[in-house]
């Protein structure tokens, strides 16, 4: 092994002197390569330099120990969990809002809806921002700025002040939706074990909103504390967030790579481009407010993805807007006990995180089979599960008008909540498969449709249930629903062409 190691190590001096530049450059492991763009001005450029991170480079975050990998992954999908929290504990605090500011339903729903719109603004630049800048310190900033605005939201003094914070406070902690999927693909890439790690996002991100409404419950309900509560929580946990993440070491692989070949004292080739490129941040702000937009607009499946999962995620605030009416009310269970019936998504998730490895092997199989990771492998066991998504909605519908056990709709919802989240999941590894240097700006244009579209089913939710019986408004969602399921089978069998029209999508 030592002699190996020599040889390496003497091929690595012999081909870095061969290279151009002076002597002094090469002592200081400086490589200057006429390939690389010294000052960077246009996307074009920017792109150039983050394409040249290769996966095999010695230094990625990929060839970390899982250890390191698995725990960083864990540190940010609990942030991820803390963020999502607020869209659905303020649902619980709804009543006291009304009470509070005299407002209508309708105009208390803005701060939920608000928050998730802003969910949809903040990927569409820190997304971006961190491919360029990296994640560490736009996660640490911005969940800094997201405990501070919460002091706006405790302490806010009319609807219209409330209503604005909250937009703010989703614009700030959109961080931890749109950058924990480019985490994990720094860390993992296309491996087949990087399913399973998107699969611990995919259940934070679920479990968030399923566990507000229960938690808001707690907080008003308790005389101790109230209203203002429900925001000063996100102010010291987000403030000890922003803190811990100060200590988890950068992810972005160019710059670990970078990092780590100017320590070296002899550079290999393959990092030696890399470490010339020097991108000033700054002068990349065209691409941080122009490449989101770009692929949502240019790469039609990520658009189609995105307004899928808008409906999908959806789904889960009009769920949310009719468990009153279906438990409370058709049913005769308490507030709490209605309450807890959001715990079905929780079970049916983690179900969901449990059957990864399945999709897991076939993925494998899939590589076997074709020589290749193909992004579109994602999908094979979405093209059955798929499916169980309409199909849910109308046994939750029609099981809803409380003549048969409650339980049955309970456990549609539990089916739902594996259904969807393992639907997502799929649509999040093909995307940091397909997009792998620029995964956090292809994430935000798939979130951006995603969380408008949620933000307008929110306000849609209390008409449907208000105009509609329970059954039919969550029938209709069901039967519109099935049409949807044929992007799935798009997808699957012609991805790969619709990527080789692509300028920014990876081919193989």
């Amino acid at each position: 092994m030592a002699s190996t190691s020599a040889k390496h190590e003497a091929e690595k001096k012999h081909v870095a002197a061969d290279l151009p530049g002076t002597s002094d450059d090469q002592e200081k492991g400086i490589i200057n390569d006429p390939a690389v763009p010294k000052n960077s001005k246009t996307p074009e450029e920017a792109l150039a330099i983050l394409e040249l991170v290769k996966a095999q480079d010695v230094h990625h975050p990929m060839h970390w120990s899982a250890a390191k990998r698995w725990s960083i992954v864990i540190v940010y999908c609990f942030l991820q969990l803390f963020v999502t929290l607020t869209s659905t504990t303020y649902v619980s605090a709804e009543w006291m809002v009304e009470e509070k500011f005299g407002t209508s339903a309708q105009v208390t729903t803005l701060g939920q809806s608000l928050f998730i719109v802003g969910n949809a603004v903040g990927p569409a630049f820190l997304g971006p921002l961190s491919d360029i800048g990296g994640r560490k310190w736009v996660y640490v900033v911005s969940i800094a700025l997201y405990a501070i605005l919460n002091f706006g939201t405790a302490y806010a003094i009319n609807m219209p002040m409330l209503a604005i914070f909250m937009f703010l406070a989703g614009t700030a902690g959109s961080t931890a939706l749109s950058n924990v999927a480019g985490t994990i693909s720094d860390l993992f890439g296309d491996v087949d074990g990087a399913g399973q790690a998107m699969a611990l996002f995919v259940v934070s991100a679920n479990t968030g909103p399923s566990l507000g409404s229960p938690v808001g419950g707690w907080i008003t309900d308790n005389p101790n504390m109230g209203l203002k509560w429900i925001f000063l929580i996100n102010v010291i946990i987000g403030a000890a967030f922003a803190i811990i993440m100060c200590f988890i070491p950068e992810t972005l692989p160019r710059l670990v790579i970078a990092k780590e070949a100017a320590k070296a004292q002899t550079v290999d080739p393959d990092d030696a481009a890399i470490l010339r490129a020097k991108v000033n941040v700054w002068k990349e702000l065209r691409f941080v407010a122009t490449m989101t937009f770009k692929i949502m607009f240019t790469e039609p499946i990520v658009l189609l993805m995105g307004i899928y999962n808008g409906f999908a995620y959806g789904i889960l605030f009009l769920y949310l807007d009719g468990v009153y009416d279906v438990f409370a009310i058709n049913n005769g269970l308490s507030i709490i006990g209605a309450d807890l019936t959001y715990l079905n998504f929780v079970v049916g998730v983690i179900v969901m995180f449990c059957f990864v490895p399945v999709q897991t092997w076939f993925y494998s199989r899939d590589r076997k089979k074709h020589g290749t990771n193909r992004p579109e492998a994602r999908f094979i066991t979405s093209l059955v599960t798929v499916w169980l998504f309409p199909t849910t909605l109308l046994w939750f519908a029609f099981t809803s008008d409380g003549s048969v056990s409650y339980w049955s709709p309970v456990v549609a919802g539990g089916v739902l909540g594996f259904a969807d989240p393992l639907l997502w999941l799929s649509m999040l590894n093909y995307i940091t498969d397909a997009y792998p240097n620029v995964a956090g700006s292809a994430i935000a244009a798939f979130l951006i449709p995603s969380f408008i579209m949620a933000a307008a089913l929110c306000h849609l939710g209390l008409l449907m249930f208000a105009n509609m019986s329970t059954t039919w408004a969550m029938a209709t969602i069901g039967f519109i629903s099935f049409t949807l399921c044929i992007l799935i089978y798009v997808i699957y069998f012609f991805g790969a062409r619709i990527r080789r029209n692509s300028k920014l999508a990876r081919t193989f």
